[in-house]
């Protein structure tokens, strides 16, 4: 039984993905659904709130791909984003 349950679990994680998979399209869900949040331009996914840690434009916030790391789309935020 043990074994028939396990099998069962490992099928399901090839289908569905673990933990992390779900997580991350929960929040790129939730991300999605950011009032006025933009689209990409490079690759179409929505945006997210994104506040630079360093830089000359430290503590600005801007809009960055969803797609980050493989897409590295970014927006400025219209008025400044501070």
């Amino acid at each position: 039984m043990l074994n028939h349950q396990m099998e069962s679990q490992g099928e399901t994680f090839k289908e569905e993905g673990g933990f992390r998979e779900k997580l991350t399209g929960i929040r790129v869900e939730a991300r999605a659904q950011q009032q006025g949040a933009p689209v990409c331009p490079d690759c179409g996914k929505p945006m997210a709130r994104r506040k630079a840690r360093s830089g000359k434009n430290a503590g600005r916030e801007f809009w960055g791909c969803t797609g980050y790391p493989e897409c590295k789309g970014a927006r400025e935020m219209e008025g400044g984003g501070k």
